[in-house]
């Protein structure tokens, strides 16, 4: 795709602040258990190596890490994958700016990512401000995400989307056909390994979640879903809907993924809320191969 931009192979140096829940823990389980896309082995080597610096000197194995503690980590030179950059605004007041992200494209650097992340793009985009997030959307979903210009916002907005009194409404392209027009999902969703989440026995952590379905079309081997989460677990409707078999289209976790097409299948549609004395509504159509899923649905989708 000609939207994908790769950049050069460069040197990548993550600066990170420790946070409260990190306060206590070993510098070398602080990484394993916050960035599980590499082992804690190879956390260990690093640390060894010298490339972790911990408040300007180099971290040892078994430092135990303090609130507000400063991390750089050199990460050596990497390719990132390609990512989409094309961020649209949607809405921009001067408390928040409402993006339509495209994929793929993570919020922040994570994995493989650096440059190619949200926060990053829009350090260029609007340098006289700090991005601040106040959701989390995977980064092979699309769709509406909404970021702070202010603390106060950021605080406020946060507040709303951990009371669970932001409405969010979701459009899934899935493989397979559901049994019922309208189901509820409410399996607890705990971690099976590394970053992975699931269901069922075995989990670690289990964390209470409901996810609302309604079955809107089908063609002879997907379905058009709106899932409504009534909960905000990592991960929670790609998990919940590949338990019951409608894994979402192109999902290399947890379904069948191919890592050469760039079409996904999870898309942020609708989204209400309060911000301060005001109440907004945005609603935003999904990508353009969404369409082919999309032909016997009302138009009111596309």
């Amino acid at each position: 795709m000609n939207s994908l931009h790769r950049p050069p192979a460069t040197q990548q140096i993550y600066k990170s602040t420790i946070s409260p829940q990190y306060h206590g823990v070993a510098v070398e389980q602080y990484f394993s258990s916050r960035f599980p896309y590499q082992t804690r082995q190879a956390w260990i080597d690093q640390i060894l190596n010298g490339d972790i610096t911990l408040n300007g000197e180099k971290a040892r194995l078994g430092c135990i890490l303090q609130e507000g503690d400063r991390i750089i980590t050199h990460a050596g030179v990497r390719q990132e994958p390609p990512a989409d950059r094309r961020l649209k605004v949607v809405y921009q007041d001067s408390h928040i700016r409402v993006f339509s992200k495209p994929a793929p494209i993570p919020v922040h650097p994570s994995g493989r990512y650096f440059q190619n992340s949200m926060t990053e793009v829009l350090k260029e985009m609007f340098p006289e401000e700090v991005p601040r997030p106040v959701q989390r959307l995977d980064a092979t979903t699309t769709g509406l995400i909404v970021f702070a210009r202010s603390r106060q916002a950021a605080g406020f907005l946060m507040k709303e989307f951990q009371g669970h009194r932001v409405k969010k409404e979701y459009l899934a392209v899935v493989k397979g056909m559901p049994e019922k027009k309208q189901f509820i999902l409410t399996a607890p969703i705990g971690v099976v390994t590394g970053a992975q989440r699931g269901v069922g026995e075995g989990i670690k952590k289990p964390q209470a979640a409901t996810t609302q379905v309604e079955w809107l079309a089908s063609t002879d081997t997907h379905s058009i879903l709106k899932v409504v989460p009534l909960s905000g677990r990592t991960n929670q409707i790609r998990v919940h809907l590949s338990s019951q078999g409608l894994p979402i289209l192109n999902d290399e976790v947890y379904g069948e993924g191919d890592s050469e097409n760039y079409e996904y299948g999870l898309h942020a549609w609708k989204l209400s809320f309060h911000c301060f004395d005001r109440h907004l509504e945005f609603c935003v159509p999904p990508p353009p191969h969404f369409q082919s899923f999309l032909g016997k649905m009302d138009k009111k989708y596309l």
